[in-house]
C-alpha cells in the first residue's frame, strides 16, 4: 500500500478518541489529550508510514506528526 496510515485524535463528548482512517471503531477513548496523543503515536510508531493528526473537535488540525517514510511521496520526487 502507498501512502501513509493515519490515525486521528480528535475531541469526541468530552474526551479524546484515536481513530484509524478507514476502520469503523475507535482504537481508545482517553480522558486527557496528551494520553491519546501518546497512544496515538505508539500505534503509528508500529505501522510505517503513517501519521497522527490531532484536532480541535470542530476538524481543525492542531497538531500532526510523521512516522516513517511514504514511499508515494519518494517516488513522485524522482519524477
Amino acid at each position: 500500500m502507498l501512502g501513509r496510515h493515519v490515525y486521528r485524535v480528535h475531541l469526541n463528548e468530552g474526551h479524546w478518541v484515536i481513530l484509524k482512517e478507514g476502520e469503523p471503531t475507535p482504537r481508545g477513548e482517553y480522558s486527557r489529550q496528551d494520553e491519546a496523543m501518546a497512544e496515538a503515536c505508539r500505534l503509528a510508531e508500529t505501522d510505517h508510514p503513517s501519521r497522527v493528526t490531532v484536532d480541535n473537535g470542530d476538524g481543525i488540525i492542531i497538531e500532526e506528526r510523521l512516522f516513517g517514510s511514504d514511499l508515494s511521496q519518494e517516488l513522485n520526487g524522482e519524477r
